[in-house]
């Protein structure tokens, strides 16, 4: 709702429409609920002598602390058209970037959902028919056959205790994650996972760049830009770092050189950024590298795709086929194994 609600209320006010008028127009046309409710909100709050931007900061449900503070920016230097745009542009891409992302993994993981439980399925259910067949026959069974018996016994009898075990895995990652230390180990491994790692800190720095460039641009300065990014990203390597940046540019040190030591960033984007510290265009930079790093995360996830999809196809089809033919050859031999 909140992309739509920019997109509004930039060609309302583009148009020349005063901001507590276009705020009115846009609430007549929202549906009835939680977002409607929090626009009629702003607008008592602006009728009551606030700011917009302080009118927003009651509502943290739905604006973020980075909306905002592109809202406070645009209250100070007048430019609220032009920074809506911006915000619009940020939000939308933001957006275009995360369902990619998860739609080129839903894909695999749903082939992979399907596949165990078709694969649960048969050790639960259709093995132990199998398993009664072959007992009232007798004779001598093919390894692969005594392997998915033995294999369908073991599910029948422990598989509750694998997924008691689980569940308890999962409940005690979600518990150590609320620690700190635990967040950033957890955070570490998930960056050094092959592929899955890689597009994970691509997109956190490519988010990271278009955050602190968005704001760059706007007027924010940069101390309160990192203070605003430490506020509202995800990683917390990345929050690690961002403290100690903040900490060295207060110290006097440049950003580039305060970037370059904290070892998470690429040298080629501390390279561009020493360039733009030279030139003042920092926030036009690191907009750049945001580009840069969107594009290569879709680079990396269609040829991912490319990959995985045969594989996933080719692994699933030897299970099934390892299991159709571990099951039926004994049947197609019948004459052996009855006595």
């Amino acid at each position: 709702m909140v992309i739509p609600f920019t997109r509004q209320l930039y060609t309302l006010i583009k148009t020349g429409i005063p901001l507590l008028k276009a705020l009115q127009i846009i609430s007549v046309q929202s549906v009835p609920g939680r977002f409607k409710t929090d626009i009629d909100a702003i607008i008592g709050d602006i009728q009551q002598g606030r700011s917009f931007s302080e009118a927003l900061a009651a509502s943290p449900r739905c604006f973020s602390v980075f909306y905002i503070n592109m809202i406070k920016a645009a209250e100070v230097s007048g430019n609220l058209t032009g920074i809506l745009k911006e915000l619009s542009q940020h939000l939308v891409n933001s957006r275009r970037i995360a369902r990619q992302v998860q739609a080129a993994f839903m894909y695999p993981a749903l082939l992979l959902l399907i596949a165990g439980v078709i694969l649960i399925g048969l050790l639960m259910f259709v093995l132990p028919v199998f398993t009664r067949i072959f007992e009232d026959l007798g004779g001598n069974l093919p390894p692969t056959t005594l392997f998915l018996i033995w294999l369908s016994k073991f599910a029948l009898r422990w598989g509750w205790l694998f997924l008691l075990i689980f569940l308890l895995l999962v409940a005690l990652v979600f518990i150590l994650y609320r620690r700190t230390r635990a967040k950033y180990i957890i955070n570490e491994f998930i960056w050094r996972i092959p592929l899955f790692g890689k597009v994970t800190k691509t997109m956190d720095i490519g988010r990271f760049c278009r955050t602190l460039g968005t704001l760059l641009s706007s007027g924010v300065t940069l101390v309160r830009s990192m203070e605003v990014i430490y506020e509202t990203t995800t990683s917390v390597l990345l929050q690690s770092a961002l403290e100690d940046i903040r900490y060295k540019i207060e110290q006097g040190m440049s950003l580039s050189g305060a970037m370059e030591e904290t070892g998470v960033f690429p040298l080629t984007l501390v390279r561009m950024i020493q360039v733009g510290e030279e030139t003042g265009k920092i926030g036009d930079l690191f907009l750049d590298a945001a580009q840069d790093y969107e594009e290569e995360v879709t680079f990396i996830i269609t040829g991912l795709l490319s990959l995985l999809e045969p594989v996933l196809i080719v692994v699933m089809g030897g299970v099934v086929g390892f299991i159709v033919v571990s099951l039926f050859f004994p049947i197609f031999t019948l004459s052996g194994l009855v006595k």
